[in-house]
């Protein structure tokens, strides 16, 4: 198998996250890092999109993503974010950061990195069917 990364990186998404009261009353940007990895054998061959990952349409399914949901944590809001990037698109694996500065909190962006490979999806979800 031929694994290609499909990199992503800076991709605004506007989102209600945080804990504290101030946070939550207004959407407010995180910058996105993604890199998606994927068997690329069948697109290296056809160069049909068809065959491999739309990066355009990852990019509106975080973004949709972002503005249907609301998470106090950005913990929670990467792995909720990569587990539903794992289920929607024929991936093996997929590393996301998520940067949010903390404006009046702290003089600093803060970040959070999720790394899923398809293995631990798919044990996760045998998690729940028991």
């Amino acid at each position: 198998m031929s694994l290609t990364t499909i990199l992503i990186n800076n991709l605004r998404v506007d989102t209600i996250i945080g804990v504290y009261d101030v946070e939550k009353l207004a959407p407010q940007a995180l910058k996105l890092d993604v890199s998606l990895r994927l068997d690329s054998q069948r697109s290296a061959r056809s160069d049909a999109l068809r065959d491999t990952v739309d990066y355009d349409d990852v990019c509106a399914a975080i973004r949709s993503f972002g503005q249907c949901h609301r998470f106090e944590l950005l913990e929670r809001f990467t792995h909720e974010l990569g587990g539903e990037l794992m289920r929607r698109y024929p991936l093996r694996s997929l590393t996301l950061t998520a940067w949010k500065r903390v404006v009046g909190l702290l003089p600093a962006e803060i970040a959070v990195r999720v790394d899923l490979d398809r293995d631990s999806i798919n044990a996760a979800q045998g998690d729940f069917d028991d």
